[in-house]
């Protein structure tokens, strides 16, 4: 469906917001900075810190805002769009930061606007898709994150050093993803007491299943918060241990950390978009999610394990692509699974701001632990003890997910 489609678009538009900055700009910005010692291990996971707790903050706050835009305007639209213009702004402002207290402004302003976009976009699976269709948008959706991933080979290729072109770059493939959507608008307005289709809170029936109880909720968040922390580790410390590699273990003459991430990231992106979209239509036809959710979780574990335990780059990549395949698909289940949730609450954009905290969460217990395994050792040396820490967390991850209680579909 073309709304559906603007709709997915702009989503891997809201992931390109965040990835390719943490990725790669930030992390290179931080090294062009040439700070002395573990200078710039510190100021890299003092700033994930910083900005994890300003995200946690924000995305409740930017939920809540387009909710009462929602009830004011009939839709989210003006909320997308003023989340757009803050984001480019910040943009202006870290492509021009070259000194570490500019950059950790730069960095507050940056997730405030990247919420203030991500949290309307977010909430709109719940405004306007059906429970029927949910899962299989929330794989496509749940594509964003490799297809961003994967744009960070394009920005290390459109631009190899540090400077204003990465920022140029990443911005216009924002919104060129965004502004279909704004423009042509296709869902119109949300009733205020429209509810998507297949969620009428009516008693259990052969067309209507009973509602899965709210403990579910906090058992899927905990599950994801545990999957969470092994992302969050690749996502903001991917390309210093890439670097460390390249001068030590894993020497490959004539390659650089900026080619190397950019490939690992295409890689890792293709895998896991073909599983998003494949799982979530599959979490549509059957009658428990939950059994997706363990095997994706058990999977992530593997794949996190492997990793740590790399002999060399082959071992090393394939596990990344198939850690990013299986989170992926945990994510496309767990999100159609939330969103049947809270499609019937008027205010679905604040909740789903607090389960966004266990998005959220996670950097700023990485970030924690990453300052603190500087006192004792070089974070990248350490890096296989913390993928197998993670690794176990998606174990016990998988554990959650086993003790979600599911309301069977009913037979067609």
């Amino acid at each position: 469906m073309p709304g559906e489609a603007l709709y997915v678009l702009a989503y891997i538009g809201a992931n390109i917001s965040f990835m390719p900055f943490l990725v790669l700009l930030l992390p290179r910005r931080v090294v062009a900075l040439g700070l002395p010692g573990g200078g710039g291990e510190h100021l890299l996971s003092a700033l994930v810190l910083v900005g994890g707790i300003t995200a946690s903050l924000a995305n409740i706050a930017a939920g809540h805002a387009s909710d009462r835009a929602l009830a004011r305007t009939g839709n989210r639209r003006q909320a997308i769009g003023a989340g757009l213009a803050c984001l480019m702004a910040s943009y202006v402002l870290l492509a021009l930061a070259h000194a570490p207290m500019v950059l950790a402004t730069g960095v507050i302003a940056f997730q405030i606007a990247v919420n203030l976009l991500f949290a309307p976009i977010g909430a709109l699976i719940a405004d306007h898709i059906p429970d029927n269709r949910k899962g299989r948008i929330a794989g496509l959706l749940n594509c964003g994150q490799p297809i961003a991933s994967g744009s960070v080979a394009l920005i290390a290729w459109a631009a190899p050093t540090d400077g204003l072109s990465g920022f140029v770059a990443t911005a216009a493939l924002i919104v060129g993803c965004v502004l279909p959507l704004l423009v042509l608008w296709p869902f119109g307005t949300v009733e205020r007491r429209a509810i998507p289709a297949g969620s009428v809170p009516l008693p259990a029936s052969a067309s209507h299943p009973a509602p899965l109880p709210v403990r579910n909720i906090a058992l899927a968040w905990g599950s994801r918060f545990l999957l969470q922390l092994g992302a969050v580790l690749l996502t903001n410390y991917l390309y210093s241990y890439v670097a460390y590699l390249l001068h030590g273990a894993m020497v490959m003459r004539g390659f650089r950390a900026d080619a190397v991430v950019g490939w690992l990231s295409l890689g890792a992106g293709l895998a896991a978009c073909g599983g998003a979209v494949v799982i979530g239509h599959v979490s549509d036809l059957l009658a428990d999610r939950r059994k997706l959710l363990i095997a994706s979780a058990l999977t992530a574990a593997a794949a996190l394990a492997g990793m740590a335990l790399a002999p060399d780059w082959p071992v090393l990549a394939a596990g990344f692509a198939l850690f990013h395949l299986s989170l992926a698909a945990f994510f496309s289940v767990e999100a159609a699974f939330v969103a049947e949730m809270v499609a019937l609450s008027p205010s679905r954009g604040r909740l789903l701001g607090i389960m966004n905290l266990s998005n959220t969460f996670p950097a700023i217990v990485t970030a924690g632990l990453a300052l603190e395994a500087t006192k004792q050792t070089a974070l990248d040396a350490g890096m296989p003890r913390l993928l197998l820490a993670c690794a176990a967390g998606c174990v016990l991850a998988a554990a959650l997910a086993a003790a979600i209680r599911v309301a069977s579909k009913p037979s067609s």
